[in-house]
């Protein structure tokens, strides 16, 4: 790695109940361009015992107490630091040698771009993860089909084939929207610049957000030659129903709040009211956890129809 490299990146990994991911994400940095790696420890316990006793004192370790959303637990992890670079990296995620020098490589010969996604690969055969290919940023009628349950029984729909199916090549870097954010460097200044990530989100959406903020900054690259082997299998699996309704609504709708126009963001709120009056409903008695989940829903979707800001909400509320 050349010289000016060294000592130029900050790593933030965040972990909540992955204690054995996490550890072999961290062993796996050994690059000589990592200055400092902070794991943010989101209310599990055990990640940050499990990194302490095995890194210690080589690994920056930030406690939460309490449960945050991923948008949050990033920005304690990002005060950590002053390198010129941050990785943000997915606990599941296996670094290669030189994938980091690739990607730093990448932004030092582009002086007008902000940020820099790595390729995905599948751990054992190393091919490139279809599902987290780059993607344009999304619109309402992306959030459209899947709020109305399009996507689900017609997965081949124009809508998210054009979302999912950007023709970006895997041989030279390429200016893109959004590439996986699993394994995104970033330029720090630009990062502070934006204010970091929005923590009204929870758990989704929160990457393209900051994303398009950080385009309205400058260019964005897409660096297959940096492949990052991503394990899959996170927190996301372990959630209840609830949670998942709760998180993925409000990231949709938080996002359209932040991004789309006033007749937009009214549209999105009268669709996220269409699906949730019937649900409230129906489950008021029989699931009542879940009726509560799609009054949140639809209060959202009220607050965009009346021009009113979507407040956050978290999973467990």
């Amino acid at each position: 790695m050349e010289r000016h490299n060294l000592q130029a990146v900050d790593v933030v990994i965040v972990s909540a109940d992955m204690a054995e991911m996490t550890v072999d994400c961290v062993t796996r940095l050994d690059d000589p361009a990592v200055a400092r790696v902070v794991v943010v420890d989101n209310a599990s316990g055990e990640s940050a015992e499990a990194v302490r006793s095995r890194f210690d004192p080589g690994v920056d370790i930030v406690r939460l107490a309490d449960q945050h959303g991923f948008a949050a637990a990033n920005n304690r992890g990002l005060t950590q630091g002053q390198s010129p670079y941050v990785l943000l990296l997915n606990s599941d995620i296996l670094t290669p040698a030189a994938a980091i020098g690739t990607l730093i490589a990448a932004l030092e010969d582009d002086a007008g771009a902000v940020a820099a996604g790595g390729r995905l690969v599948d751990p054992e055969t190393l091919q490139t993860q279809e599902g987290y290919r780059p993607r344009p940023f999304p619109t309402l009628a992306n959030f459209a089909v899947i709020l109305l349950g399009i996507e689900e029984i017609w997965p081949g729909n124009p809508v998210t084939r054009r979302y999912h199916g950007a023709a970006v090549s895997d041989d030279v870097i390429s200016e893109v929207q959004q590439p996986a954010a699993a394994a995104l460097l970033v330029r720090r200044a630009d990062l502070e610049a934006i204010g970091g990530f929005d923590e009204r989100f929870w758990f989704w959406f929160e990457d393209s957000d900051l994303l398009c903020r950080l385009h309205q900054r400058g260019r964005i690259l897409y660096v297959p030659a940096a492949a990052f082997r991503h394990l899959g299998g996170g927190t996301f699996r372990r959630w209840t129903k609830t949670q998942r309704i709760r998180s993925i609504h409000h990231g949709i709708l938080h996002y359209g709040d932040a991004h789309f126009s006033r007749p937009q963001r009214a549209a999105l709120g009268l669709i996220a009211l269409l699906i949730s009056a019937p649900r409230i409903v129906a489950f008021s008695r029989r699931r009542p956890q879940e009726a509560r989940a799609w009054r949140a829903v639809a209060a959202g979707g009220a607050a965009l129809v009346l021009g009113r800001r979507v407040l956050p909400i978290a999973p467990g509320d």
